[in-house]
């Protein structure tokens, strides 16, 4: 059996790529069934298996991985990565390698593991650097400014979205570089609203929203809409003087004199991923509400905010998240 060092050095088909993308797409936008869409990919893979492909099939890993980890179905997002990495290994595709490694780390952020999260970031941001893969760069700069938030590192969080921001323009890919400047705003928002200034992370919000109605998304705009309720629960209301966002909904709420009010962000971010069935982010922006609800006095419905999460976090395997749910519910009960 030959060594991955003997294998001749394989790279993806632009052709193979494009319809692997538009499957993928096609569900990320919300017109696709998440089941059908896999099915697709497999079909896919069958034939990069047939034709000893290893690069082909690694793409197509690293696609159902990415779609599984958005469902937080963190455990098959992490095995579909790591064969992932380890065809494009023996593909000898250091770039894609790389890839697959920054997405391991992003799946292992959301599950808890924050050493080993770190770990992958660190790794993919530098080799990433070496290889000059500026889009993996910035992505692995900017999940680990979000693994940095949550380690209550706010200074360093900040360094690595700043970083974000000034590789993408160098990014190519327009759909790229919007979907992660859109992140990298979010994660600034977010950094600002740990430090106090609520007014630049009102303008973070803003431009997060001005991005995610650009491209258009179901998971762009949840985390929008979502980011919106943070700021605005911080806020109070909207600043005068300043530009107001304007939802894309159908929804009757969505209205003027509504644009300052938190749950209905919230429930805009709900809508979205329910769309699409992310359960892992719909649970999060359910404990969010629940968080800003409880900050704005509303104990009763924040508890119910919090049991509401914890038990999808419990469905989803989420421990970490079920665990701050509940702890979460008890305080608001304790008020």
């Amino acid at each position: 059996m030959s060594s991955p060092q003997s294998e001749p050095k394989q790279e993806i088909d632009p052709a193979f790529r494009q319809r692997c993308e538009s499957i993928y797409q096609a569900w990320y936008n919300g017109d696709g069934d998440f089941r059908v869409a896999v099915e697709q990919l497999l079909v896919l893979q069958n034939e990069a298996i047939s034709a000893e492909q290893y690069a082909h099939q690694g793409l197509v890993e690293n696609s159902i991985g990415m779609m599984y980890g958005y469902r937080a179905d963190l455990d098959q997002s992490i095995r579909h990565f790591s064969r992932a990495r380890d065809l494009f290994e023996r593909a000898r595709n250091p770039a894609e390698v790389v890839r697959a490694v920054m997405n391991l780390g992003e799946s292992y952020r959301l599950k808890g593991d924050f050493a080993r999260a770190r770990q992958f970031f660190r790794m993919a941001y530098e080799q990433a650097g070496v290889l000059n893969v500026v889009s993996t760069q910035a992505y692995a700069a900017s999940n680990e400014g979000h693994l940095l938030l949550s380690m209550h590192q706010y200074e360093s969080a900040r360094e690595r979205f700043e970083r974000a921001l000034e590789l993408a323009p160098q990014i190519e890919d327009k759909h790229g570089q919007v979907e992660l400047r859109t992140d990298a705003n979010q994660g600034m928002a977010a950094y600002y609203l740990q430090q106090g200034d609520n007014t630049s992370a009102w303008k973070c919000a803003l431009e997060s929203m001005r991005l995610s109605q650009q491209a258009g998304q179901p998971f762009l705009l949840g985390f929008a809409f979502r980011t919106m309720g943070d700021v605005l629960t911080a806020l109070g209301r909207t600043p005068s003087g300043t530009p107001e966002p304007q939802p894309e909904s159908p929804d009757p709420a969505a209205t003027n004199e509504h644009l300052g009010d938190p749950d209905m962000y919230f429930q805009l971010a709900v809508e979205k991923f329910q769309e699409i069935n992310a359960e892992g982010e719909l649970a999060r922006t359910i404990y969010a509400q629940g968080m800003s609800l409880l900050q704005r006095g509303q104990k009763m419905t924040a508890s119910r905010k919090f049991y509401q999460a914890m038990l999808l976090f419990t469905k989803l395997g989420m421990k970490d998240d079920a665990n701050k749910a509940a702890q979460a519910q008890m305080q608001a009960q304790a008020r």
